[in-house]
């Protein structure tokens, strides 16, 4: 081994630097031999969806799976579907892809890919599995298909490509691809023949004569899109063809002779047998591997993984932009018009913005985390508009305990998003020039009356609404007696009624701008004061008791009467407010969202909250096995803003995948009356 302190400083450098490159060299084998797939994605891939078969392999394997009822009827089920029902070769081999994959040449050992990439207006999926053993999985495909694998196969050097009709499957001895092609629409290639200059009046109709067709003269086709009259295939046969053209894509032309119609088969997709080869081949600049994009989003982990490039969408709304301007459509009418602003619109809000989301199960729970990467006007945009502290005298109106529902909280600096989304829309206005400059200068001078130092001094920007229970409330209604010749007399009543109790909160800065618009209420009776708060009139739900009050910076808003007439002053007790961890939680983040799953079930089943049977059955399982759901967005905009979504178990030392299998087990069982739950 070199001794760095023993070498001159350039040698050192010079040295370490090699290290460097001998490790990096040695991460990129280990990432090209572990996620084979990854080479044969192009680094202008839209969306890469990773299902990381190792991974749940360990949390529940497929001899778990065929011990669970539900699994069994799902495939019993499957066979029972149009084009596998009596297709035994197909069954058989879904049998072994299920069962054991590497019988027929798959390797379960590497992820599994599903790719999205948007080329023009087509789209093309392409799903990448690991090749393991190629003979396997020729002999095995060659089974399957029978007759037609041979007259349907092609053979490019060691590539190898099966296409029929809309099946095209490519493979080599590293990789399986299945591809899926989309035919798009182009606009450009359709003539609207629109003209807003003409007007409906302006038609001369007595160039239209109405005709009256018999039901005979109706041909109905179900699926079929559109129907082209073509000429005539030989002269010497008086032949009638058509063409038509399907929903799903198929294209399939019948031709008539002597009153029978007989089908001629589509050809090829070259366009998906073309995209096929450029994957094999590695026909791209580069892998998805030194797309930085890709690179930065923390997938490589997770069960399931989700990226997206956002130019999946800003790609094809340009594309649609300039596509209906080159058509028949001027560049002058509204729908150019609205195209362009659009298009003005994504460029500056999602250019340059992907998202990355992963999926793990856990013990206890399923985590979902998630970050968003924006561009760096967006990036100012989150950062500024993040920026704000979590107002604690909410904590003293929120009550926790055991019958707590949940809450909802969101925090926006107001003053920063208003400052922000004006120099973002004058970016729009800038990008669209058939009437940017117009919509700028109106900007400007609206400017002029927006005074977001004001407006962010009136509401600060945070909002809180929280469900603490079940309350049984006096309501007014009216109810109608009926007399023998069925004529009513209307009669006022009140009823005792179950309602959640819920408490909305807000921060505000000036008081006496507030009290402005209380004064307002007041004046047109929709509040009517009492005491320290208000009374408030919701439309629509009259007789209903609603509260309002301006108190110590908050404006709260409640049905909780016990709340406001004996506990405004200080709020509720410390012992019955939210523990700690959701103090922690509403400070980090901007948003947080918690609902506990069995208060609202109980709530939801009442009398019936033990009930065994059936939907309220399957209500209070739900109840037994799933604990509360949390979802949150960091108010720390670093590379990307991150959230988190968290599905709890009850029980948090088993698996959730396992224990989510358990439940839809039970679930199946007590429907189908095999068991009780």
């Amino acid at each position: 081994m070199i001794n760095l302190f023993k070498t001159s400083p350039l040698n050192a450098k010079r040295t370490l630097l090699g290290c460097l490159v001998l490790l990096t060299l040695c991460a990129a084998n280990f990432l090209a031999i572990g996620q084979t797939g990854l080479k044969y994605i192009p680094s202008t891939a839209q969306v890469v969806v990773t299902v990381n078969l190792p991974n749940l392999d360990k949390k529940v394997n497929l001899d778990q799976m065929k011990q669970y009822d539900f699994f069994e009827a799902t495939i019993k089920e499957m066979y029972k579907s149009p084009g596998l029902d009596e297709d035994t070769l197909l069954q058989q081999y879904f049998e072994k892809m299920i069962a054991d994959p590497a019988s027929l040449g798959y390797d379960a050992n590497e992820p599994f890919y599903i790719v999205v990439e948007k080329v023009g207006f087509d789209s093309y999926t392409t799903f990448i599995q690991k090749m393991s053993d190629r003979a396997r999985y020729e002999k095995a495909v060659q089974q399957l298909k029978g007759n037609d694998f041979v007259p349907y196969l092609t053979e490019v050097g060691e590539k190898k490509i099966w296409q029929h009709g809309n099946d095209l499957f490519a493979w080599n001895n590293e990789v399986v691809l299945n591809i899926v092609h989309e035919k798009g629409y182009d606009p450009s290639q359709f003539d609207y023949g629109y003209d807003e200059n003409i007007g409906y009046d302006s038609i001369d109709w007595s160039d239209y004569e109405y005709t009256d067709s018999t039901y005979e003269d109706v041909v109905i086709e179900e699926n079929i899109e559109e129907i082209e009259t073509l000429p005539s295939m030989d002269e010497n046969i008086a032949l009638d063809s058509a063409s038509f053209i399907f929903s799903d894509g198929d294209t399939l032309n019948f031709f008539e002779n002597d009153g029978n119609f007989d089908w001629i088969e589509q050809g090829p997709d070259t366009a998906a047998y073309t995209w096929a080869l450029k994957l094999l081949n590695k026909d791209f600049l580069h892998p998805i591997t030194q797309n930085q994009r890709f690179n930065l989003a923390k997938g490589r982990t997770n069960d399931v993984h989700f990226w997206m490039d956002y130019s999946l969408f800003t790609e094809s709304i340009t594309k649609m932009q300039t596509g209906g301007l080159g058509g028949g459509m001027a560049a002058t009418n509204s729908y150019a018009q609205a195209m362009a602003a659009m298009g003005g619109f994504m460029n500056v809000f999602y250019k340059d913005t992907y998202v990355s989301m992963g999926l793990n199960f856990e013990n206890g729970r399923m985590a979902i985390r998630s970050q968003l990467f924006s561009n760096e006007d967006m990036k100012r945009f989150y950062s500024k508009a993040l920026d704000a502290k979590f107002n604690k005298k909410f904590l003293r109106y929120v009550k926790g305990g055991d019958e707590m529902f949940g809450y909802f909280y969101v925090n926006y600096n107001v003053k920063n998003t208003i400052e922000e989304t004006k120099t973002l829309l004058y970016k729009t206005f800038a990008a669209t020039p058939q009437y940017g400059q117009l919509a700028s200068d109106a900007m400007k001078i609206l400017g002029i009356f927006i005074d977001e130092e004001a407006i962010g001094n009136l509401l600060k920007g945070d909002l809180m609404v929280s469900v603490s229970g079940m309350q049984t409330v006096e309501v007014k209604t009216k109810t109608f007696d009926y007399d023998a010749d069925f004529n009513f007399t209307e009669r006022d009543t009140t009823i005792m009624q179950n309602m959640p109790i819920f408490t909305a909160l807000a921060s505000y800065g000036n008081g006496a701008d507030i009290q402005k618009f209380i004064d307002l209420g007041i004046h047109s009776n929709v509040l009517v004061k009492e005491r320290n708060f208000y009374k408030v009139a919701v439309p629509g739900m009259e007789g209903q008791n609603f509260f309002l009050a301006k108190h110590d910076g908050l404006l709260i808003f409640t049905n909780n009467q016990y709340l406001m007439q004996q506990n405004l002053a200080t709020g509720f007790e410390k012992k019955l407010r939210l523990p700690k961890n959701h103090k922690k939680r509403l400070c980090k983040n901007g948003s947080v969202v918690y609902w506990n799953i069995p208060n609202t079930i109980k709530a939801a089943a009442g009398s019936q909250a033990d009930s065994n049977i059936g939907l309220t059955g399957w209500m209070n399982n739900l109840g037994k096995e799933f604990y509360s759901v949390e979802m949150t967005t960091s108010k720390k905009v670093g590379d990307a803003v991150e959230s988190e979504m968290f599905l709890n178990m009850t029980n948090k030392d088993m698996n959730a995948l396992q224990q989510f299998f358990n439940f839809v087990n039970d679930v199946y069982l007590e429907m189908m009356g095999g068991a009780k739950i």
